[in-house]
C-alpha cells in the first residue's frame, strides 16, 4: 500500500513554510494594527475632536522599516504643519462664506502649496491639510486657529505613536533589508550571465524578462538604501553606509548591459564556432562567483574564496582570441566585428573588478551589526 501523501506532519510542515514566507507581511500587519489601536486609545483619552486623523497618520507612518517610518513621519508632520498654518492664515485673511469669497480663499491657499508639493514630495499633504482647514464644517465651528492646532496635534500624535511602534514592536532595520534585496539583485544578474553564456539564437521569454526584473529590483534597492541612510543619520543603526553597495551593484548592472549588447551585435557564427566554449566558461564562472557573493550578502557573512577561477576563465577567453588570430580567422572579420570580440574581453575584466568590489562591500556588511537587525 502506498504511503499517505498528505499526512498531518507534511501539512504542518507546509503551513510552517508558508508562515515563514509570509512572516514579514504578518509582522507588518501586527505593527500597523498595534499603532492604530494605541493611537485611537490615546486620542480618546485626550478627547481629541477628530481622532481618526491621528489613527490614519499612525497607519501611514508605520512602514516596513524604521528608516521608512522616519521619512513618512517627517513628511506627514511637516506637510501638515505647513498646510494647517498657511490654511489658517488664509482663513483669517480672506473671510469666506461660500461663492466667490470661498473660491478666492481656496485659490490663494492651494496654489502656492501645490507648487511646493511639486518641488518636494514632503509637502504633498500640505495642500490637503489647507483645504480641510478652509472647507471643513468643523473648522467653521471651532474657528481656523483652533481647528489648525487640533489638526497639528492629531497628526503629531499619530506620528509619535507610529514611530514608537516601529521602534518597539518587532523593529525592522532597513540595513538588513538592503542586504537581502542586494542579494536578490545579484542573483538576477547571475541569471542574466548564465543566459548570455548559452549564446541562444533567440532569447527565451525567461531571458527577456530578466532585464525588467533587474530594473525593478534596483529601484527597490535604491529606496531601501535611502531608508538605511536615514537610520544611520538618526543614530538608529550602526550598519555600514549602503551607498557604496548600491553603486557597486549599479556598475555590475551596467556591465551586464554592455555584455548583452556586445553579444547581440557580435558575429554570431564567430562566437558560436570559435569562442563558444571559452565565452561560456567565463560567463558561467562569473555567474558562480556572483551567486556566492549573493549568498554571503543574504547570510550576513564574509565571502569566502577569491576570483582565481574567474581570472583563469577570462585568460582562457583571451587565449581563444589569440588562437583565432593565429589561424587568421580575424582577417575575415570587419573592424566592428573584431572590436566587439575584444570588447567582450574588456567587459569581462571590468566585471571581474566590480565583483571584487562587491566582495569588499559584502565583507563590510558581515558581522553582528547587520545580522542582528533582521
Amino acid at each position: 500500500m502506498a504511503p499517505p501523501t498528505d499526512s498531518p506532519t507534511s501539512r504542518t510542515e507546509r503551513l510552517r513554510r508558508a508562515l515563514d514566507r509570509q512572516r514579514p507581511r504578518l509582522t507588518q500587519a501586527v505593527r500597523m494594527t498595534a499603532a492604530s489601536l494605541a493611537t485611537f486609545g490615546l486620542a480618546e483619552s485626550l478627547d481629541l475632536p477628530q481622532a481618526y486623523w491621528a489613527v490614519i497618520t499612525a497607519l501611514i507612518v508605520t512602514q516596513s522599516s524604521i528608516g521608512g517610518s522616519l521619512k513618512a513621519a517627517l513628511d506627514r508632520f511637516l506637510g501638515s504643519v505647513v498646510g494647517a498654518c498657511y490654511g489658517g492664515a488664509v482663513a483669517f485673511a480672506i473671510p469666506h462664506h461660500g461663492g466667490a469669497s470661498t473660491f478666492a480663499a481656496l485659490f490663494v491657499a492651494v496654489a502656492p502649496l501645490t507648487v511646493a508639493a511639486a518641488v518636494s514630495a514632503g509637502f504633498r499633504i500640505a495642500p490637503i491639510t489647507a483645504i480641510i482647514v478652509l472647507l471643513s464644517t468643523t473648522g467653521s465651528t471651532l474657528g481656523p486657529l483652533a481647528f489648525a492646532l487640533d489638526r497639528i496635534f492629531e497628526i503629531g500624535l499619530g506620528c509619535v505613536v507610529g514611530l514608537a511602534v516601529s521602534l518597539l514592536v518587532a523593529p525592522a532595520r532597513a540595513a538588513r533589508a538592503v542586504t537581502v534585496q542586494a542579494a536578490g539583485l545579484a542573483r538576477l544578474l547571475a541569471d542574466q550571465l548564465e543566459a548570455l553564456a548559452r549564446l541562444d539564437i533567440e532569447e527565451t521569454p525567461e531571458a527577456k524578462a530578466l532585464p525588467p526584473a533587474v530594473r525593478r529590483s534596483l529601484a527597490r534597492l535604491e529606496t531601501l538604501a535611502g531608508e538605511a541612510a536615514r537610520e544611520r543619520r538618526s543614530r538608529l543603526s550602526a550598519a555600514p553606509d549602503p551607498d557604496p553597495l548600491l553603486r557597486t551593484l549599479m556598475r555590475l548592472r551596467h556591465d551586464l548591459v554592455m555584455l548583452r549588447r556586445a553579444v547581440a551585435e557580435a558575429d554570431a557564427d564567430v562566437l558560436r564556432v570559435h569562442l563558444a566554449e571559452a565565452w561560456g566558461n567565463a560567463a558561467n564562472t562569473a555567474a558562480t562567483r556572483l551567486r556566492a557573493l549573493a549568498e554571503a550578502l543574504a547570510a550576513g557573512r564574509r565571502p569566502a574564496g577569491d576570483d582565481a577561477a574567474l581570472l583563469a576563465a577570462i585568460a582562457g577567453y583571451r587565449d581563444a582570441i589569440d588562437g583565432m588570430r593565429q589561424r587568421q580567422v580575424t582577417r575575415t572579420l570587419s573592424t566592428d566585428g573584431v572590436g566587439r570580440i575584444f570588447w567582450l574581453a574588456f567587459s569581462l575584466e571590468q566585471l571581474r573588478r566590480n565583483l571584487d568590489d562587491l566582495a569588499e562591500r559584502a565583507a563590510d556588511f558581515s558581522g553582528p551589526a547587520t545580522g542582528g537587525d533582521a
